[in-house]
């Protein structure tokens, strides 16, 4: 036992150490229970953090790698939908190239033959008017054979128709200008060119033509109604009769309500001089009238006044007739006055009649009528020139 003592003094000392060690660690563990946990916790979590970080930094490359492949492939998908719709726009093009040239071949075509049309058109044209003209002058020298022609035969005895036709026109012409007989001028011009167109004369063209603008111009003009003012103005004369005269009636003043007769146990002299005076009053009766009188008669010879407005008004229908402008006016306005100073204006039928005076005074019976004495002048000249040549 010794020599093994003496061998290994070294190892026992050491075990020794150690145990002491242990035993010092122990002490220190007991002393301090929680301090050993806190102290080792450090430990494991720093161990712990790279490995959590190269988990995570390999899930985010796989992420990044896995969304860059999809990327990556929606790209593809969208270049190769852009090749597509190029190569379709280039299919596109091609086809509207192919139309473009089509149409624009068909427009050359097209503008060719409107050349084309142009020129036959313009040819056509030329043709037309040298036609016209040949035309024309076969017209002109037509006329000449006829006027000639009928120089030789027929002048002689279509004389009288000629003459008729001056004779109507004259009849127009007076009928117009005097009697501004608008219907009667027409017909007798209308009668005229019959009379021209029967005669067969070719000279007689311009003076038909003269005529025809002449019926035309008259047609245009508007009609007065003579026969129905005359009808209206022959109502007012069957109306006089009817109106009231004013100044031929007595009319009593009336009482006043107001005052009252004294009783008779108050009669004095005062009251017996008021009661004269109201009775002088009520007997004579003062009229005063804002209008003069022109022509007063006594009331026994209210016949007259009646009598002379109906004459007034007759002799306005009689220049409504003739068309005459002054007398037409002066005997209507004659007529109002007399109604307006011998009759009641307030009665419903001098109103009446002074309204229907008003009306009529306003129209015109002599309205303003063309011209017409252009055709006879013309008819005039051309049997001059007929006489010269039958002469010849």
């Amino acid at each position: 036992m010794s020599n093994k003592e003496t061998k290994n003094p070294g190892k026992e000392e050491t075990a020794e150490m150690e145990t002491e060690a242990q035993i010092e660690d122990a002490e220190i563990i007991e002393s301090t229970p929680l301090q050993e946990p806190a102290a080792k916790q450090p430990s494991n979590n720093t161990s712990k953090l790279p490995l959590i970080l190269a988990v995570v930094a390999i899930i985010l490359v796989f992420g990044t790698l896995g969304y860059g492949y999809q990327y990556w492939v929606n790209l593809q998908a969208s270049l190769q939908e852009m090749n597509n719709s190029l190569g379709k726009a280039g299919e596109q093009q091609q086809s509207l190239q192919s139309q473009l040239a089509v149409v624009q071949k068909a427009f050359d075509e097209q503008k060719g033959a409107i050349a084309k049309q142009q020129t036959a058109l313009a040819a056509q044209d030329e043709k037309l008017t040298t036609e016209r003209d040949r035309l024309s002058q076969q017209a002109s020298e037509m006329k000449q054979s006829l006027e000639s022609v009928y120089s030789k035969v027929g002048r002689t005895s279509n004389a009288w128709m000629a003459a008729e036709a001056e004779y109507l026109m004259r009849v127009a012409n007076h009928r117009l200008r005097l009697e501004g007989d608008v219907m009667t001028a027409i017909a007798a011009l209308e009668t005229a060119d019959g009379r021209l167109r029967d005669s067969g004369d070719p000279g007689m063209i311009d003076v038909r033509e003269v005529l025809a603008k002449e019926i035309a111009t008259l047609k245009s003009v508007g009609q007065l109604d003579r026969v129905g003012l005359s009808s209206k103005i022959t109502g007012l004369i069957g109306q006089v009769k009817a109106l009231k005269m004013v100044g031929l009636e007595y009319t009593p003043s009336e009482p006043e309500q107001t005052k009252q007769a004294a009783p008779e146990g108050e009669r004095s002299v005062e009251t017996l001089l008021k009661d004269g005076w109201e009775g002088f009053k009520s007997v004579m009766v003062i009229r005063h009238r804002d209008k003069p009188v022109s022509a007063m008669l006594p009331p026994e010879q209210q016949f007259f006044v009646y009598k002379n407005l109906e004459l007034q008004l007759e002799a306005a229908r009689l220049a409504l007739l003739k068309g005459d402008p002054v007398l037409y006016a002066s005997s209507l306005k004659q007529a109002t006055v007399w109604i307006g100073d011998f009759f009641d204006a307030e009665a419903t039928s001098t109103q009446a009649i002074q309204k229907a005076l008003a009306d009529l005074t306003a129209v015109n019976v002599r309205p303003s009528l063309p011209d017409i004495s252009s055709s006879l002048s013309a008819l005039q000249a051309r049997m001059k020139a007929a006489g010269e040549e039958g002469a010849q």
